[in-house]
């Protein structure tokens, strides 16, 4: 990986990696043979790879193993496609509802809220920019606050994940959980705690609009 500057700052470039899991060897390799150099430098990383959650959270990672280096955002090769961790850490318009259980080996990433009207199942992956809540039975692994935003939190009925992760930091289930709990950071630590005031969010009880044709037309049918 090569280095340069501009303007906006340090940029480390990594636009011949063909796939992620190239792009986060060749940038852990980078830093970690270069770190005296770069000392407390704020990097920009530039790469050819869309830029989606999980490209986040794995640079997110690797950045993680180098605290004294500040990741500024993840810019594409196209100059005019910069996005900073600020913005990617906005939510979307919309939460993402999904109504059903997640199950084993399936992935579930959005910018956003997620809300889950089911389980998650051991061996499923959710992966957020905001908060998730699950309405059921959480044993899966869930990252909120993704990138880097430890303000979210991770609620669940039947809280039970074998992993969790708030922004950077990451916590392993205990499988005790069999009440309403939540998890959000508190001086750097994952803390879960009681979730005394469960609802359903209003769009969660408003009726998808596509339902309602349905149901509007069945009815002048009749």
């Amino acid at each position: 990986m090569e280095l340069k500057g501009d303007r906006r700052g340090l940029h480390l470039l990594a636009t011949n990696c063909p796939d992620e899991a190239q792009l986060v060897d060749d940038l852990t390799s980078t830093l970690n043979t270069r770190q005296k150099f770069l000392g407390t430098a704020e990097i920009y990383l530039e790469v050819n790879l869309p830029l989606t959650a999980s490209l986040f959270q794995s640079v997110s990672e690797a950045f993680s193993h180098f605290p004294h280096l500040i990741l500024k955002g993840v810019v594409q090769s196209d100059p005019a496609s910069v996005i900073s961790l600020e913005e990617a850490k906005k939510p979307a318009t919309a939460p993402l509802v999904v109504r059903h259980t997640i199950r084993s080996g399936q992935q579930i990433l959005h910018p956003g809220d997620v809300i889950v009207i089911g389980d998650a199942n051991p061996g499923s992956t959710i992966v957020a920019g905001g908060d998730v809540m699950v309405f059921g039975w959480l044993r899966g692994t869930v990252y909120a606050g993704q990138p880097q935003d430890r303000s979210h939190a991770i609620f669940a009925l039947r809280f039970q994940p074998g992993q969790i992760k708030i922004g950077d930091v990451i916590a392993l289930g205990d499988g005790h959980g069999e009440q309403p709990e939540y998890a959000h950071i508190d001086q750097g630590a994952v803390v879960v705690e009681s979730w005394d005031d469960v609802r359903l969010p209003e769009i969660v009880t408003q009726e998808p609009k596509g339902r309602r044709s349905e149901r509007k037309a069945s009815h002048l049918s009749q």
